[in-house]
Formats: structure tokens, sequence, C-alpha cells
């Protein structure tokens, strides 16, 4: 009860953030991002797609750590963090200079050609590494209900300027791929000013911000943050890039895998909001292990709840998905959908207990273990695409993904004293079990 009570003011302001995403969220997902990738075709919206991927991957040198960094040292200690947000800008504004230069040097040397598009992909993500600052201001100052407000703010502006353009094409001119990217951008730039407004609102000290040179320091505890990132986005994104490079038909493979990822991307969308609340709490709270361990078990109970009936309901239903989402029949994407669904509940386990590692400290652990698996997918990626295209990336992603999110409960559990309430997962896969026999015997 005591737990209970400690933890409420997280769970409402959760709660806000859960319930604001489902009403956003799904409509950005499947009512503007899914009809444009209908309007403009599989290979060009498999182009974006490969490039989007390519930028996320090098988004580390955008950012190598600061964000988590920062959460971390100013949700446990709240003085000093000005000071220390003053740096972290200083940072990112140099990072961003080296950020474009590796997309650009990239792109030439696997012989992307799309200029335009990448330039607007790599504003697009430079913009948003610095609105993932000001979030991370928010949350640590426990700004919980205003961070989820700023969290889909930029959604809520691309629904109304892309919706004019896909269903009053004679009005606005119709939706291209560099006009959505376009969109973005601008629905970014409208968080950011509101991420400042509400800061000025929470912490006047905000006003004493100034470009400070970065201390060496900061930047050496940051690289286990940044090379985490990587590798951890190395494991969840490579594959789409690889697909438009590796596979006999490039974009279009690559098409098809982001539609079929994207119902697995929207339902994980909540476990990584989720995370962001819940480091900068633990890393508050920690090492208090009795209220820690009550919030992440709740945590995990409801990610795992989602993920287990969004997967098993996912598997039986990919071909009526694929026909509603995409009006095609094209069973490739449905034999995709199948098989990414069930990456949902290792996704799942990786949030919470990567979360935990990383607010509690253990962060190289975290990094090594990181990129042993980033390194076995591409490995498996480079083998299996070339031969099995899709299908193979998505085994592959299924296949690394569990195998990851066992290692990270593992550690977590071994390395901070975590509960691991191991009876919870029998009941889930129970659950799982009872789901799929109902759904065999409906659809049989």
């Amino acid at each position: 009860m005591k737990a209970l009570q400690q933890a409420k003011p997280f769970f409402s302001s959760l709660a806000v953030l859960i319930a604001l995403n489902l009403l956003v969220k799904p409509v950005w997902v499947f009512g503007i991002d899914r009809p444009v990738q209908n309007a403009v075709g599989l290979e060009t919206y498999g182009q974006y797609f490969a490039l989007l991927n390519l930028c996320l991957v090098l988004q580390f040198l955008l950012d190598l750590g600061i964000t988590p960094y920062f959460s971390r040292q100013a949700s446990s200690s709240v003085h000093g963090a000005t000071a220390l947000a003053s740096q972290a800008f200083a940072i990112k504004l140099l990072l961003s200079i080296g950020y474009t230069i590796a997309v650009f040097a990239v792109a030439a040397a696997t012989g992307s050609q799309s200029w335009q598009l990448i330039t607007m992909l790599v504003i697009m993500q430079v913009m948003n590494t610095f609105l993932l600052l000001l979030r991370a201001y928010l949350a640590s100052a426990q700004q919980f209900t205003a961070d989820a407000w700023v969290s889909v703010a930029d959604k809520i502006f691309v629904i109304g300027a892309a919706g004019l353009m896909l269903f009053y094409p004679g009005i606005s001119g119709g939706i291209t791929i560099h006009r959505f990217v376009a969109i973005q951008i601008g629905g970014i730039a409208l968080s950011i000013l509101l991420a400042i407004l509400l800061l000025f609102r929470y912490n006047r000290e905000l006003l004493l911000l100034r470009f400070r040179v970065p201390e060496s320091s900061i930047l050496l505890a940051s690289l286990p943050f940044a090379l985490n990132i990587f590798f951890m986005t190395a494991l969840m994104r490579a594959d789409g890039f690889l697909l438009s490079r590796l596979s006999s038909a490039r974009d279009y493979d690559a098409g098809v895998y982001a539609a079929a990822f994207r119902l697995t991307d929207a339902v994980n969308m909540v476990g990584y909001l989720l995370a962001g609340f819940l480091l900068p709490y633990v890393a508050r709270h920690w090492p208090d292990r009795d209220r820690v361990s009550y919030v992440a078990r709740i945590c995990r109970s409801f990610l795992l709840f989602l993920a287990v009936v969004v997967s098993v309901v996912g598997w039986f239903y990919a071909d009526w998905i694929n026909q509603l989402l995409y009006h095609r029949q094209e069973p490739l994407v449905a034999d995709v959908i199948r098989i990414l669904i069930l990456c949902l509940p290792p996704l799942a386990m990786i949030q919470i207990y990567g979360t935990h590692l990383t607010a509690t400290g253990h962060i190289k652990t975290f990094m090594r273990i990181s990129a042993l698996f980033a390194a076995l997918n591409i490995l498996l990626n480079l083998f299996l695409v070339p031969h099995y295209g899709p299908s193979g990336a998505a085994w592959v992603a299924l296949g690394t993904q569990a195998l990851y999110a066992a290692a990270l409960s593992y550690l977590a559990t071994k390395r901070t004293g975590l509960s691991f309430h191991g009876k919870d997962l029998l009941l889930f896969m129970g659950l799982a079990l009872l789901l799929a026999a109902i759904l065999t015997y409906i659809t049989g």
C-alpha cells in the first residue's frame, strides 16, 4: 500500500501520457503514415523508410549519449541542472555538424542519390534531438504531464496538415514524400516551441541558459550512453536500410518491410514512452528497491499484456490486417506481419529492463550486451537478406530481440537485485496459449 501511495503521481502522469498517445498516435500511424505509403507507393515509401533508418542508426553521433546522461544526472540531482543543460545544448550544436557530414558520407558510399530527401531527413533528426533534450529536462523535473503533451504536439500538427493533403488533394495539391517530411519538420518546430514555453513556466532558471564550452568529463561520461544508443538502434533499425541495399527488389522490399513493421512499431511506441517516464523515476528513487520494483512490475505487466494480446491476434489475422491497411493482395506483407508482431513481448522486456540498467548506472554492462546482439543481428541479415528478403530480416529481428530481452532481464535482476517475478511470465504465457486456442477454434 505504501509503494502504491508513493507511486501515485507517477502512474497518474503515465495515465495522461498513455491516454493522449492512444488518442493521437493510432491516428498518426494508421490514418496518416499508412495512407501516405498507399499514396506514394511501396518503392517510394521504401526509399524514405531506408534513408530514415540510416539517419536513425547514425543518430548516436548527434547525441553521444548526452540526453540519457542528462536525464539521469538531472533526475538524481536537481541542483545544477540548468548549467548541465547549457553544456548539453552546446555539445549538440557541435555534434549536429559531424552528424550531417556522416549521414551524407554513408549515403554517398552506399549509392544513394536522393539528396533533397536526405537533407530534409537530416534537418528533421537534428531538430528532433533538441526536442528530446527539452523533454528530458521536463521529465527530470518530474513534470510528466507537460512532457506527455509535448510528446503528441508534433503528431497533432502532422495529422491536420497531412490529412488536408491526403483527403483534399484538390485544395492542397496532394501529398508527396517530400511534403510529408516537410510537415513533420514543421510539427517538431512547434513542439520545440511548446516545450520551451512549458519549461519557462516550471523553471525560470531556464532563462539563465548560456552557450557554455562543454567539459570533456561530460563527453567521457556520456560516451557509454552514446555507444549503447548506437548498438540498440542498429539492432532495431539497420534491417530496413540493409534490405534496400542487399535484397533483390531493394526499395520495394524495404517498403514491404516498412508496411509490416508499422503495426509492431505503433504498439511499441507505448513501451518507448513508458521507458521515457520510467528512467527519471528510477534514477530519482534508486536504491529504494521496494518502490522501484513495484513500479517496474506494474509497468512490465501492462506492456506484456498489451504485447501478448496484439501478438496473438496479429498472428491469426495478418491477412485481414494487410487487406484492411493496404488494400492490396501482397501476401508477403502479411507473412512478415506475422513474424514481426511476435517481437512485441521481447520489446516490452527490453524497454523495462534496459531502462532499469540505464537508470541504476549499469550502462557499460548494457552497452556490451547491446553490442553483441547488434553485431549478431547485422551478420545474420548480411547472410539471409540477399536470399530471403523481408522474411529473412523479420526472422532475424525476432530471434535476436528475444535473446537480447532474455539477456537484459537476467542482467538487470542479477546486477541490481530487482525482483523478477517469474510467475507473472508464466501467467502471460498461459494467456497467450489460451487466446491462441480460442482464435484457432474461431478461425478453424
